[in-house]
């Protein structure tokens, strides 16, 4: 790889998707995210979404039932929607969410789950009247200056499926630091202020509750201890950002499944790149 090379985000993709809804929310494109998400999404309204906030699923506590699970060999609700929407591209990886039961009561609990985030893409999609692509070039990758053209993975069938906002966008290194900088800067790049400073706040904050996992969960960012924040992506993608020592660390790279070694000792790095102090 080089400095062109376009890195698959994976679920570091959630937390571009969560830097739209803020910006959509500034636009008023959504009035609240206290609203039902089925309020903007009606076709959600039969299923466990039904009444469940935006900031809910923002969070990763809407309740539904879907574990984030990818057995193959035996494939539970995830894996099989996995393989529908983007290896088998018959149906839209959001396609379940309208039919999908209700496991938990709405915020009462965290559980992890790409389906929240491909809901919160076809939220955008619809209050915006565009793809996400065209919407994120719009308001997000041309005011942040971005270098080169990124792109998202599409799930679904030609003409029906659309951009796989829960874990598909694909840029280079640079213009991922570039995202982490915009957020280390409050929401600024390029003298403009291309998201609300409170939204980049509100979403990097953990949601205070005990059960949630340590040191916490924002809004589509994962805390990382003190006052730092990260965009994690499958197996070795980090956007880190820590506005106590103005530091920000992209690191892109493949871990071995399972392999907690390497996430640990990824942490242990990014917490040595901040804390290190140029003599």
């Amino acid at each position: 790889t080089d400095r062109s090379s376009r890195f698959m985000g994976w679920s570091t993709t959630k937390s571009l998707v969560s830097i739209l809804i803020g910006i959509a929310l500034d636009q008023g494109l959504i009035k609240s995210i206290d609203d039902p998400v089925d309020r903007y999404l009606p076709e959600l309204g039969e299923g466990g979404y039904k009444g469940v906030t935006i900031r809910q699923v923002l969070q990763m506590r809407s309740g539904v039932d879907y574990e984030e699970r990818y057995d193959f060999a035996n494939p539970g609700i995830a894996a099989s929607n996995h393989i529908a929407a983007l290896v088998k591209n018959n149906r839209r990886f959001v396609d379940p969410a309208r039919t999908i039961r209700r496991k938990h009561a709405p915020g009462a609990k965290f559980e992890y789950k790409t389906i929240d985030t491909a809901v919160l893409g076809l939220l955008i999609e619809r209050v915006s009247g565009s793809t996400l692509a065209a919407y994120m070039a719009r308001n997000l990758w041309e005011p942040l200056g971005a270098e080169a053209d990124g792109f998202f993975i599409m799930d679904g069938a030609p003409g029906v499926g659309r951009e796989f906002s829960g874990a598909g966008f694909n840029s280079t290194l640079r213009d991922y630091a570039r995202i982490g900088q915009m957020m280390l800067d409050g929401g600024k790049a390029n003298g403009r202020q291309i998201v609300p400073a409170s939204w980049v706040a509100l979403s990097t904050r953990a949601t205070a509750n005990v059960a949630d996992p340590e040191p916490g969960y924002g809004m589509q960012w994962w805390m990382m201890g003190g006052s730092a924040y990260s965009a994690i992506g499958l197996q070795g993608q980090y956007i880190f950002v820590d506005p106590a020592t103005r530091t920000v660390v992209v690191k892109f790279s493949y871990f071995p499944p399972a392999e907690a070694a390497a996430d640990a000792e990824t942490a242990a790095l990014l917490a040595a790149a901040s804390a290190w102090q140029p003599r």
